[in-house]
Formats: structure tokens, sequence, C-alpha cells
């Protein structure tokens, strides 16, 4: 089961490989990669039990862990953060209620973060769902990622993870379709 992990995590990768190469951070969208590198900060400190789903195709494997790498499980959320030069004039801004937050590529736009939505309480202003997108085609694969994460206010006043879910496929031109899913819940 160990190829598992090593599959979704390459699958991850390839995000890195595919994106523009100017990342010079600006601050005209939501800052996702602060928060996510602030999370990865703490949950490193704490150390929590994670219940750990993950599949490739049909294969499944359940395990419950305190070792996990932070910065290697939630790498695809910082890649989803809009917050690079490249991106800066690429997404529409909506704002259906006052609490939510949704980036949308604009029509013509060749990037690989389609669409990002962020839920923050209101009070904190701190995300308490994040939701993004990511797709990617060109002539030798195609792919797409579906990322959502939740927080929760810990009793100490704290901001943390609580679930986190990645899905998705990727289609190698040579190859089957593969599908994947990586599910965290935070006890």
């Amino acid at each position: 089961m160990k190829h598992i992990f090593l599959i979704v995590l390459s699958l991850g990768l390839l995000v890195n490989c595919t994106n523009p190469t100017d990342t010079t951070t600006v601050g005209s969208y939501f800052d996702l990669k602060g928060f996510i590198e602030t999370q990865i900060t703490e949950l490193n400190k704490r150390k929590p039990l994670v219940n750990k789903e993950m599949a490739l195709g049909e294969e499944k494997e359940n395990k419950q862990t305190t070792e996990i790498d932070w910065r290697q499980e939630l790498e695809l959320f910082i890649q989803a953060d809009l917050n690079k030069k490249a991106y800066q004039l690429s997404y529409t801004i909506a704002q259906p209620t006052s609490t939510t937050y949704v980036y949308t590529l604009k029509n013509g736009e060749k990037l690989p973060v389609k669409s990002l939505k962020i839920v923050v309480d209101e009070v904190s202003k701190q995300p308490k769902l994040i939701e993004a997108l990511l797709q990617e085609e060109n002539r030798l694969y195609d792919s797409e990622k579906k990322l959502q994460l939740t927080c929760t206010m810990r009793p100490e006043g704290i901001w943390l993870v609580k679930t986190y879910e990645i899905s998705g496929f990727q289609h190698l031109s040579i190859t089957d379709k593969k599908t994947f899913s990586v599910k965290g819940m935070i006890n």
C-alpha cells in the first residue's frame, strides 16, 4: 500500500512542475499560502492523531498515525494560492456572503487553479472551509484535483485543520485513468 502513497504524492508534485515559473508573491487575494504554512507549523508542533484514508483506483488503505509530514500532506493547498504575480489579473472575485470569497479563473486564461472558495469565520476572519479545483491538460496527460479543508477553533483559541481531502484523477496518454483520494480527519 506504500505505493499508493507514493503515487498520490507524485500526482501532487506534477502540479509543481507545471505552474508558471513566476511565483513572486503579491497580495491581491486571500493569503492561502501563509495560512497553510501557519497550519503546517502548528500541526508539526502538536503531532495530532490523524485517521487517514487513501485510495488509488480500487485499492484502499486506512490508518491512524501521528507521523505525518504536514508540508508534503498540504502541499497542494499551498499550490492553490493565487497570490503569484503571474495570476494577478486572471481571476474574478465574488463575495456571495459577507464570509464567503469565490475566485474563478477568467475565460481564456490557462492556469491550473480553476477555482478557489474560502469561507471565513465571521468574528476571527479565519478560514472555516477551503475548496479548490485544479485542472491541467496537455498532450501527455490531463489531471484534476479537488481540494477541501475544514478548520475549527480549538479550546485554546487557535484555528486548526480538522479535516482535509484531496481527490481526483490523472490520465496519461499511454495509460488508463487513475483515480485517487486522500482523506484525513484530525482527532
